[in-house]
């Protein structure tokens, strides 16, 4: 969610700081204030294209910033720390926009790509009417909302492996039916197999024989000061060390000599405890000229069969195991056919039953997403509206053999018609408002951001949608901004557009409402003036809408 906006310099706003809570934030003022060049700002730090209109006249740059909380949203902490970026979650996300035309974009004062940018935002900010064609209007992400509604991702995540198994075989048979060799090309197959087969490689093998030569090159270039070393120990310090630590601990007990005789110890054997270790390292790397030919000769064989079939040993067994494959495939071309069928028969038979099941679910589950709809709906006063979840056979695919659909008619006697197709209006962004309740949570959006979604409304509707933003902010941060008192009233926090001229320029200026301002406002926005009156149905509408929500 966005914890805190700073602007300069952009269209009409001079320079602006303002902090946000989560939960439902309304923005008021009169018309042409400004209100919506805020959801201008955010919506370049979703990556959106920069304009050097945007730039305050006489100004050479402008700057957007946000800082983001991003700690529940795994999946964008996840392409941070890939990027090389150190978060516990709160992240600044900058554009900066130049007169020149250059546009810069940084995460935590660093210069990124607009693409990293857009790939880390991508999920966290829905703007209502720019992202609503990406997952609600967009036909094909209708049978991932049904699944991620019925939590059933696990359960098509083995469907689409089923799928992929059997592909992948059916795959297979049409390459083989394809390839063509000669007898020639097979006895050559059967050569590179039997010379891979000879290697005998082993995997990590190369890595051990590698490190053990260069722990030889090291002791070898240590050689004749180690042997010095233990036999010079051997032949003149073991025996006079011994004697003399005998003698040590031969003095009289008392504590005058203890400390002595206990520091003599722990050096004799100190002493031999470190001999017996470069003895250690002296036997093991103790190769004879054989020994060392022979690793030399290995390491040689492992090159050459790496510049002949593959970068590493792994590479070469893959492809002994392909030519194996190729062989068997011609070898008894009848026979592997009919084993191929058989496979593919059996991974069909596996997707099949997998998809049936997923398939029935989705149908039974669909009524009670399509139940959760209609309610969302009739709290907006959408009484008349039929919304439907559509399900029909298809073509098997990673999904299964469903074709999902979300359906809607708006009003009573209306032909359900498919969501991507309803016209837009009023009626819609209540329409979304209602979607979005059931499935802003399941996407993993953090702030929805509404623009004046109830013009043309008022009344009992305008209370409506107020309560169903509130509703909606105890799953993300909301921000509306909106002309209407009963939506206003039933914000957590109200900030308050104006503008201002000055110099022949008009400035835009935003902050925070705090105690009776809010009542003030809210009596202006109903009735166009502050009076007694107004300000008494101003306080009654805000305690009403705070208790109700």
């Amino acid at each position: 969610m966005i914890r805190h906006l700073y602007i300069k310099n952009f269209v009409l706003i001079d320079e602006l700081n303002l902090d946000f809570p989560s939960g439902f934030s309304a923005f008021i003022g009169e018309t042409g204030a400004g209100k919506s060049i805020l959801i201008d700002a955010i919506s370049l730090l979703c990556a959106d294209r920069a304009s050097t209109s945007l730039i305050a006249k006489g100004k050479e740059k402008a700057i957007v910033e946000g800082t983001f909380d991003l700690t529940a949203n795994r999946d964008a902490i996840g392409k941070l720390k890939e990027a090389g970026f150190e978060t516990d979650g709160e992240v600044t996300f900058t554009r900066e926009l130049s007169s020149s035309g250059k546009s810069t974009a940084r995460i935590d004062h660093r210069i990124v790509t607009l693409g990293l940018f857009r790939e880390i935002l991508e999920n966290e900010i829905d703007i209502h009417g720019q992202r609503d064609n990406q997952y609600l209007l967009n036909t094909g992400r209708h049978i991932h909302l049904l699944d991620e509604y019925l939590q059933e991702e696990a359960e098509v995540q083995k469907v689409r492996e089923a799928y992929h198994v059997w592909k992948d075989l059916v795959k297979e048979k049409k390459t083989a039916l394809r390839e063509t060799f000669s007898e020639a090309d097979l006895e050559y197959f059967r050569h590179e197999i039997e010379e891979i087969e000879a290697a005998d490689l082993k995997e990590g093998e190369e890595e051990e024989l590698v490190e053990k030569e260069r722990q030889f090159k090291s002791v070898k270039s240590s050689f004749e000061r180690l042997n010095s070393i233990i036999s010079g120990y051997d032949d003149d310090l073991s025996g006079k060390m011994y004697e003399m630590n005998h003698l040590v601990q031969s003095l009289d007990e008392g504590e005058v000599f203890s400390s002595a005789k206990e520091a003599m110890n722990d050096a004799y054997y100190g002493w031999a405890d470190a001999i017996d270790q470069l003895r250690n390292v002296f036997d093991s790397m103790d190769l004879s000229e054989e020994e060392i030919n022979g690793m030399e000769e290995r390491l040689f064989l492992i090159q050459r069969m790496k510049r002949r079939y593959g970068h590493t040993i792994a590479d070469i067994l893959a492809r002994k195991a392909e030519l194996e494959a190729q062989v068997a495939r011609f070898s008894d071309r009848e026979k592997y056919l009919k084993e191929m069928d058989a496979k593919i028969e059996k991974a069909y038979g596996s997707y099949c039953k997998l998809a049936d099941a997923v398939s029935r679910k989705r149908r039974a589950g669909s009524k009670k997403l399509d139940q959760a709809i209609a309610g969302n709906l009739h709290d907006l006063m959408l009484e008349k509206a039929r919304f439907k979840t559509e399900i029909v056979d298809c073509e098997p695919n990673e999904n299964g053999t469903d074709r999902v659909e979300f359906l809607i008619a708006m009003n009573k006697g209306e032909d359900l018609k498919p969501l991507s197709r309803t016209a837009s209006g009023g009626e819609l962004s209540r329409l979304m408002l209602g979607l979005k309740v059931i499935f802003t949570r399941l996407q993993g959006i953090q702030t929805v951001i509404f623009d004046e979604i109830d013009t043309g409304v008022s009344g009992p509707v305008a209370s409506a949608i107020g309560h169903k933003m509130r509703e909606l902010s105890k799953d993300c941060q909301v921000f509306a901004v909106t002309h209407l008192s009963p939506v206003a009233a039933t914000a957590q926090s109200q900030y308050f557009v104006s503008k201002s001229e000055e110099n022949e320029r008009t400035h835009t200026h935003v902050r925070k409402l705090e105690g009776r301002e809010i009542i003030e406002q809210l009596a202006m926005i109903a009735n166009g003036e502050v009076t007694k009156t107004s300000l008494a149905a101003a306080e009654e509408l805000y305690e009403r809408n705070q208790k109700l929500s």
